[in-house]
């Protein structure tokens, strides 16, 4: 699971360039991208930028919406990612943090990816962080 902020093109061009550097590395199987956006954010430049990641073609986009005003709901987000083409499915889940959960069944041995907002990284890092199932496990003496 991979967490980025990607909150901005520049952002999301250097997260496309890294995740594509990266994929060899990465588990195998389709990603999974979770994203949310606030709708004062250039949302479109995002998404145009972090869709020119070859490592997302045939993935599955899980669209989120963040708590607050400013935030960009799910459906307006998951038609922009259904415009570029790239991915194989679009999905809309409103809360956060189902979204994430939804992630770590869709594409069980895919990495995942959670990023388009600082706020969706902060929620999804302290669920994550929080969630014992989730921890490393503690070495072996």
């Amino acid at each position: 699971m991979l967490l980025d902020g990607a909150h901005n093109p520049a952002g999301a061009a250097a997260l496309a360039a890294s995740l594509d550097d990266l994929r060899p590395y990465l588990a195998s199987g389709p990603v999974t991208l979770v994203t949310a956006s606030m709708a004062d954010k250039d949302v479109a430049g995002v998404v145009a930028a972090l869709a020119r990641a070859e490592s997302l073609t045939g993935s599955t986009v899980i669209c989120t919406t963040l708590e607050g005003p400013r935030a960009l709901p799910a459906a307006d987000l998951a038609a922009l990612w259904r415009a570029t083409g790239v991915p194989r499915a679009v999905i809309v889940e409103d809360d956060p943090i189902d979204a994430a959960a939804a992630a770590l069944v869709a594409e069980a041995s895919g990495p995942i990816l959670i990023a388009g907002s600082l706020y969706l990284v902060g929620a999804a890092r302290s669920h994550l962080v929080d969630d014992p199932d989730l921890r490393d496990p503690e070495p072996v003496p």
